[in-house]
């Protein structure tokens, strides 16, 4: 049978992973990916130029040509309301299944199955490696299992079948090796390789939608976390480089390794074997000087760390981060001593802790307070980073509050959330962390927030004694009366022409805005229209037996072929 993915605005390892399951098990999969080109949902947002692009309807057509029979989904919160809009288009026009998976179906379950919408008829909670295969398996076999573990099922009588959750994957060097060639036509891999050296994350953050996962793994008495061994991370790594001639690598995972005997392993090993650049995400807790010593020499131009907030308290309270400001202080330190380049990620608009009476009930902090507050942590924060050497990038991101994570209930107790902000939330429409995020219906509380952020941007492209200067006088207070966006949009290109990461992510656009002006591209500017006729008898809905009627050389005899 037939899989067809669809991806909107980056890679996906995830679908990578998928693919090389199906792929290895007899199944035939195809992408079809469109990178909504100044819309990303990621980094640039430009509205004009967003619509001037867009070509779902040449996704759409592209999904029905490839004669699916199977459509599925990996659906961040941000990309929820593109992806139903898109998964109800196409079945306007073709009698097909459509399966959503990734985090926002695990945590907003009931509202992405909803009984009488007729748009998604399956959602995966929790890994799918195996989940889908089955479902594949069954697909072709003629009649779906509605008994698949990790699977709901919605069907045309409004039944929901919620089958229970599987054990997280244990050993995942028995996995197939990702499909790379699935995103070969659509992302430019010469430029950089992205990879995962492990699954899942020790830790458990109240704000990280990686902690439904660990949460599962609890549950079943099973790892949070699950790394690859250093062979098969040297050998995938290897083998794909030699194929796309990347020229640096990205390890993308919240932490790049939880023992310090595998850190100094693996990196002597890349060294040796690879040897490209590359950068990686760690952990303060994880800091030690023999892994980061290993690390620099291996050739890291960068280590992407979460300080988050320099308040204990909230730290500890609210973002369940265990580690102290010495513990931080201590990484720091390493890195510094050692001279590796690193950044810090920061999130602004946290949830402020209320006061707590002597009857035990809460009351939220006054505007004013909670103004008061945000001042005093930022401020403090701003001394410490501005006597850093090493590193070259805080990264200032806006609260996104995920849905289902513990962080929801820190937002309500403060006052920054109500039930209506909540239904938004499930239903994907706050924005992303790198613009308004969830403070956008707090307009002043943003203002203050954008001042920071640009203060925060700014920082490391001063000398330390500019910055000194700046927090010595809070001459900064100033931003918060600035055209921010016009100071940011000055700092993003300081960036793009200073960082490596940075710098690939303009290349990687100029090429796909080149992809638009190929002919043989699915995505070609002037490529042809087909129109299609809506389905008189409906979308398709499963059907309660489960049958999928006569197969035929062209798909099913019932529903492919008949509306194009």
């Amino acid at each position: 049978m037939r899989c067809v993915f669809v991806a909107i605005g980056w890679e996906n390892i995830s679908l990578q992973a998928l693919s090389a399951m199906l792929k290895s098990h007899g199944h035939e999969v195809e992408l079809v990916y469109d990178q909504a080109l100044f819309d990303d949902k990621n980094y640039l947002s430009i509205t004009w130029l967003a619509r001037l692009l867009d070509q779902k309807d040449l996704v759409l057509q592209k999904i029905i040509e490839l004669k699916p029979d199977l459509v599925a989904f990996n659906v961040l919160a941000i990309q929820y309301q593109e992806m139903h809009a898109l998964a109800a288009e196409i079945k306007k026009y073709y009698r097909v299944p459509v399966i959503f998976g990734g985090i926002h179906p695990y945590s907003a379950s009931e509202q992405v199955l909803l009984r009488d919408d007729p748009t998604v008829d399956i959602i995966c909670r929790g890994e799918g490696d195996y989940a889908l295969l089955e479902l594949c398996d069954s697909i072709d076999a003629g009649r779906i299992d509605y008994s698949i573990k990790n699977l709901w099922f919605r069907l045309a009588d409004g039944t929901l079948i919620k089958n229970e959750t599987r054990p997280l994957i244990s050993d995942i060097d028995a996995l197939p090796t990702i499909d790379k060639d699935l995103f070969a036509p659509h992302i430019p891999l010469h430029y950089s390789y992205l990879t995962c050296p492990s699954r899942g994350c020790p830790y458990k953050c109240s704000y990280c939608s990686l902690s439904f996962l660990g949460n599962e793994a609890d549950q079943l008495n099973g790892q949070r976390a699950r790394e690859r061994t250093v062979g098969s991370l040297i050998q995938e790594i290897k083998s794909h480089v030699e194929k796309y001639h990347s020229k640096w690598i990205d390890f993308r995972q919240p932490v790049m390794y939880i023992k310090e005997q595998w850190a100094v392993e693996f990196f002597t090993r890349y060294k040796k074997e690879i040897g490209l650049p590359f950068r990686c995400f760690g952990h303060p807790l994880l800091i030690t000087e023999p892994a980061v010593r290993a690390m620099k020499e291996a050739g890291c131009f960068a280590v992407q760390m979460g300080l988050e907030c320099w308040d204990e308290e909230i730290r500890k309270k609210v973002l369940n981060r265990q580690e102290s400001n010495e513990d931080f202080l201590r990484a720091l330190q390493i890195l510094e001593k050692v001279g590796q380049p690193y950044a810090l990620d920061y999130i602004l608009g946290l949830p402020r802790l209320p006061r707590v009476l002597p009857d035990g009930s809460i009351v939220a902090l006054s505007d004013e307070e909670s103004k008061a507050s945000i001042e005093r942590e930022l401020d403090a924060a701003l001394e410490l980073l501005s006597g850093l050497r090493h590193c070259y990038r805080v990264a200032p991101f806006i609260v996104q509050y995920m849905p289902g994570t513990d962080l929801i209930q820190h937002g309500i107790n403060a006052g920054d959330l109500n039930r209506h902000e909540l239904d938004r939330l499930e239903q994907g429409l706050h924005d992303n962390y790198m613009a308004m995020g969830s403070v956008a219906h707090m307009p002043e509380r943003l203002k203050q927030l954008l001042g920071y952020r640009v203060m925060l941007r700014l920082m490391m492209f001063l000398p330390r004694w500019a910055r000194k200067a700046l927090i010595a006088t809070k001459a900064y207070k100033i931003f918060w009366m600035a055209p921010f966006r016009l100071f940011l949009t000055f700092l993003d290109v300081g960036t793009a022409i200073r960082d490596v990461d940075a710098r690939t992510y303009v290349k990687n656009y100029w090429w796909w805005l080149r992809k638009r002006f190929d002919r043989n591209y699915h995505l070609y500017l002037f490529k042809k229209r087909t129109r299609y006729q809506v389905l008189q008898a409906g979308p398709f809905q499963l059907p309660v037996d489960g049958s999928l009627g006569n197969k035929t050389s062209q798909g099913w005899e019932l529903t492919h072929g008949k509306n194009h």
